[in-house]
């Protein structure tokens, strides 16, 4: 949490002054006499003060895959937009990776379609704000999801690499079309509510 802090200072003219422009206003008025200069002048401080560095990623809102249909692959699915945020400006390069669960519904066969049945399609163009420094890379564009699943439904698949900075990259980016295909086993059964779980992590 943090805060941005602006200060004005104002200054009082002294009274003289001000019966100065005062004076001058009426004979001005009147039209009797040389006008009597004025001026004055105030003064403002503006103050900021820098935020904490923050290193975090926000997830995507939740995602409904179309009907899974034994024996064949969903379309692809947008995962929505992921963004991340790197502002610790230690001169490390960060990245971001994603793991998930297994689509599960119940242990034993047909109950569940294991991650390694996920492909996730990879954006290539992640964007970032205006004022960030340095540049990302996109992971490779297409990742089959591997790694032991030694708890179904529990155990998350081996980390994949959605993107990469280099070590000056500080600020805010974005990636908004990654997807995910997900191949169908034939035996899985049918009008079932499959759920799985992505996770989303920054290291740098």
């Amino acid at each position: 949490m943090f805060e941005n802090t602006s200060i004005r200072a104002f200054t009082r003219r002294p009274i003289g002054l001000v019966t100065g422009i005062a004076t001058a206003a009426v004979l001005m008025f009147a039209g009797s006499g040389a006008a009597l200069a004025a001026s004055g002048s105030d003064t403002q401080t503006l103050t900021g003060t820098t935020s904490a560095g923050v290193l975090s990623v926000s997830a995507p809102a939740d995602v409904n895959l179309p009907a899974l249909v034994g024996g064949s692959n969903t379309a692809a699915t947008d995962l929505g937009s992921l963004s991340w945020t790197d502002t610790l400006n230690t001169a490390t390069a960060h990245s971001v990776t994603m793991a998930a669960t297994d689509l599960y519904y119940a242990a034993g066969v047909g109950s569940y379609i294991p991650f390694t049945k996920f492909t996730i399609s990879v954006d290539q163009a992640p964007t970032g704000n205006a004022l960030n420094t340095g540049a990302v890379t996109s992971g490779a564009a297409s990742q089959v999801l591997t790694g032991a699943d030694t708890t179904p439904g529990t155990t998350f698949s081996a980390p994949i690499t959605l993107v990469t900075s280099n070590t000056v990259a500080v600020g805010t980016w974005s990636q908004a079309a990654n997807k995910v295909t997900v191949g169908v086993p034939a035996n899985t059964l049918p009008s079932t509510t499959f759920t799985s779980t992505i996770q989303y992590t920054i290291t740098g």
